[in-house]
């Protein structure tokens, strides 16, 4: 009994120090990708934005030229990673 919750207690304390806050804000974040985004034919607009595993995936379109897509924001380094677009 003693094991399991010296286990337990050691679990909490791994799961509560890894679950560090961002170093970039959700408003960082929505300005990364509106710039990212934005170009002559019209204006980026952020749809959703949603903080998981230290990054936050950002849902965006563009009805300018009718692009849309979502990426990924680094919550540390603010670094942008697209996974998907397109362009209808």
């Amino acid at each position: 009994m003693k094991r399991l919750s010296l286990f337990i207690m050691l679990l909490s304390v791994l799961l509560v120090g890894c679950m560090q806050a961002p170093e970039i804000t959700e408003a960082e974040a929505v300005a990364f990708i509106e710039q990212l985004h934005t170009n002559s034919f019209g204006t980026a607009k952020v749809i959703s934005i949603d903080y998981r595993f230290g990054r936050y995936a950002v849902e965006w379109e563009n009805e300018g030229n009718c692009e849309w897509g979502i990426d990924y924001v680094d919550g540390d380094d603010g670094s942008v990673e697209m996974k998907q677009a397109s362009i209808c």
